[in-house]
């Protein structure tokens, strides 16, 4: 199992790193696929198999398929990065980098101070559809965040048509 922890963790970390230091928005587009491949894995390992499939299903899917079409549809002049505007940045990522490393050993410390080792994964895929269908549990939170994502979809429907007429206005 670490092996598998390793082996997803440096997958993201790989996809991020090409995400945020590739010229080619294209590739950082792919780079992010590869980020949100491993994150899902990470999930996987941990036992948290429902987190990681809808991590692969809706962000892997869906919202990687939605850039790639963005990309597609924006100018050619547009889909190149000045990597000049990430060299200041590079040092920051570092530090904080090392902060969160720093963090990791404390916390290690402290577990293995106490003894305490987490127990095997479980599959928790049966215990959230069981919660999501009851009603005293997330049926009704789930079917109002439904309604609200429905509104806003229409209300972004309506703020780009808008757009659309003003721009054929303008060139009449």
């Amino acid at each position: 199992m670490d092996f598998m922890f390793v082996l997803f963790a440096g997958l993201a970390l790989l996809g991020g790193l090409v995400m945020a230091f590739h010229q080619s928005i294209v590739h950082s587009a792919f780079g992010l696929v590869g980020a949100l491949f491993g994150v899902a894995g990470l999930y996987w390992t941990l036992g948290a198999d429902f987190l990681g499939g809808l991590q692969v299903l809706l962000y892997v899917g869906g919202v990687t398929v939605l850039l790639l079409f963005a990309v597609m549809l924006s100018t050619r002049d547009s889909t190149r990065l000045a990597i000049s505007r990430y060299v200041l940045v590079a040092p920051v990522v570092g530090i904080v980098g090392l902060f969160v490393y720093q963090a990791y050993l404390g916390v290690h410390a402290v577990v293995q101070g106490f003894g305490a080792t987490p127990g095997e994964p479980q599959p928790t895929t049966e215990e959230i559809g069981a919660l999501f269908l009851s009603p005293d549990g997330y049926l009704v939170p789930f079917e109002l965040v439904a309604i609200l994502l429905l509104l806003v979809l229409i209300g972004a429907v309506t703020v780009a048509r808008r757009g659309q007429d003003a721009d054929a206005e303008t060139a009449s």
